[in-house]
């Protein structure tokens, strides 16, 4: 556990460069860059591309504060400026993902991309973010899971997070006073793996000829969603959540059932589309799909 990175003097200040801000910015500038970078190996109009997934970023920031605000209302309740304040606390991962679909895919279609090729193009980003955001929870030791005596459970220090709920819950009860802490699940861990393996098995796909485009982003999309159903009964539940112990559960499941409705439309399909959807080889240049020349 490293909850700070770097600390140095500058001007008189103390410069502090905390691992779950760093890597949480990180996640988001990295997983954009990535994303583009792929989207213009796949010959999509680079420029287009990287302002829809701008946009998108900024739609899903601002969807995972919105989201957060139905999990942790009373945290919110107690000081209304922490909706908006610029801090990397109180953010929704699956409000932030379902808020940047929408504003993508409405993007995509005002400026005629190709929604599924979008969608399986920004895989690459989307796993290398949850990677990145994924290493600061841990550093930080956020996010963490319940006692566990596997040989990979992770041990941190006293003073840490996981101390602390383990002295409230009264697990450790005096020995807490002397440092102890019980081994738990690295919940953050599982989740990075879980994002890479997902990640790989789009690549896979996605370099398949017989497969239609956005088979490999619901794949991973629904994979992703069933692992954190399951990962969920693994990972302490955050005491500012003030939803229902069910609400994640039902909405998780909620996810999965749309997903496995898309893919297997996409699947029943045989991946038939409109225009937008065309294959690099089918579409007409002059529709400003494969071109960025008058944006």
């Amino acid at each position: 556990m490293s909850p700070v990175l770097l600390r140095f003097e500058f001007g008189g200040s103390e410069v502090v460069f905390g691992a779950y801000s760093t890597f949480y910015t990180l996640a988001w500038v990295a997983g954009l860059a990535l994303a583009v970078a792929f989207a213009a190996h796949r010959r999509l109009p680079w420029r287009r591309v990287a302002t829809v997934y701008g946009i998108a970023l900024v739609g899903g920031i601002v969807g995972a504060r919105a989201f957060d605000l139905v999990i942790a209302g009373a945290f919110y309740a107690e000081d209304p400026t922490r909706i908006w304040r610029a801090s990397f606390q109180g953010f929704s991962l699956y409000g932030g993902l379902a808020a940047a679909s929408i504003v993508a895919v409405v993007l995509a279609r005002m400026w005629r991309l190709p929604v599924w090729r979008l969608a399986d193009s920004a895989v690459p980003g989307l796993a290398l973010g949850v990677v990145l955001m994924r290493i600061g929870c841990f550093l930080r030791g956020c996010c963490f899971g319940v006692p566990s005596d596997q040989p990979w459970a992770v041990t941190y220090p006293p003073g840490s997070q996981a101390w602390t709920y383990q002295f409230i819950e009264g697990r450790t009860g005096i020995l807490a006073a002397f440092g102890h802490v019980e081994p738990v699940h690295p919940t953050q861990l599982y989740e990075l793996l879980a994002a890479v393996l997902l990640a790989a098995l789009a690549l896979w796909l996605s370099r398949s000829s017989h497969v239609a485009s956005g088979i490999p982003f619901l794949a991973f999309a629904l994979g992703f969603t069933l692992f954190r159903l399951g990962n969920g009964l693994l990972r302490v539940r955050q005491p500012v959540i003030t939803a229902p112990e069910w609400f994640y559960p039902v909405f998780y499941l909620l996810v999965i059932c749309a997903l496995l409705a898309l893919l297997v439309g996409r699947l029943r399909s045989g991946g038939r589309s409109p225009a937008h959807d065309a294959s690099p080889s089918q579409a007409d240049p002059s529709d400003g799909v494969l071109s960025d020349t008058n944006w």
